[in-house]
């Protein structure tokens, strides 16, 4: 994760890869895609590593991971995970990367922009110590936007612009990607790395939010929490039959490169 809350990315590691985690098949995919991208044996820097979900099936495909995080708790489940063989991990800050210019294939990022204090700089470090032609990868995990999931994060966001209005756009999105070309960078389509469906309810949904499990809600204030989670739990119950009731959701991983030019512009 990044330095925005430190102390509340290192009270949610113990139940991280409950909520975040992928199935074991679905991982390998992942991998197995990202390193195909990357490159036979490549050079990989993942930004805000966290607990290794993404690293490990990566450096199990084949790459060679570093992994930089501002959480201690985090790198230290990592390394439990990973026996001290697959990945070289160290904390830090993704805005300022301890690296020289060019040493990397590959960089990658996932769920993590949106949390740095500055991402556009983060962007720039993240293309600055890519060689020329590496590529910078983004991956993003999907579902579908017509499910109880989908539901509910879309009312999250229209009820956090109700409450928080004027409130600066994350590192996400149409934004990334303009920044992308900005720095010189070539953006390519999105391409599916996996598909599954996994069971949740409205309810479990709902929860996960409140206990900040869910990540849209890590940087959210207690009583701008709160009210959110008042509002959603209210449209909840006016639209759903049952909000105990689990439905079988579609996700999938999504990933998108962005090549490094020549030199990265200023």
């Amino acid at each position: 994760m990044t330095d925005v809350l430190p102390i509340r990315f290192d009270a949610i590691a113990g139940n991280y890869d409950s909520v975040r985690g992928h199935p074991p098949e679905v991982a390998e995919q992942i991998g197995r895609a990202i390193a195909a991208v990357a490159g036979t044996h490549a050079r990989v820097l993942e930004l805000g590593v966290g607990t290794g979900r993404i690293a490990l099936p990566v450096a199990t495909a084949g790459c060679r991971v570093v992994g930089i995080d501002i959480s201690e708790e985090m790198l230290r489940m990592a390394r439990a995970k990973d026996h001290g063989q697959a990945l070289w991990l160290l904390q830090g800050t993704i805005e300022h990367l301890p690296f020289a210019d060019g040493v990397f294939d590959a960089t990658l990022a996932v769920h993590v922009l949106h949390l740095a204090r500055d991402w556009r700089t983060a962007l720039a470090e993240a293309l600055r110590v890519l060689r020329p032609g590496g590529v910078f990868i983004q991956g993003r995990d999907w579902r579908d936007p017509q499910s109880c999931v989908g539901r509910l994060r879309s009312k999250l966001r229209e009820t956090l612009i109700e409450l928080l209005p004027g409130s600066r756009p994350p590192g996400a999105g149409a934004a990334v990607g303009q920044a992308l070309t900005k720095l010189g960078a070539t953006v390519e389509p999105e391409m599916v790395a996996a598909t599954w469906v996994a069971p949740i309810s409205p309810a479990q949904v709902l929860d996960e939010m409140e206990s900040r499990s869910d990540a849209e809600t890590w940087v959210l204030d207690d009583a701008t929490l709160h009210a959110a989670i008042q509002r959603l739990r209210a449209w909840a119950e006016s639209v759903y039959d049952d909000v105990q009731q689990p439905e079988m959701v579609e996700r999938r991983f999504v990933i998108q490169v962005a090549r490094r030019g020549v030199k990265v512009e200023g």
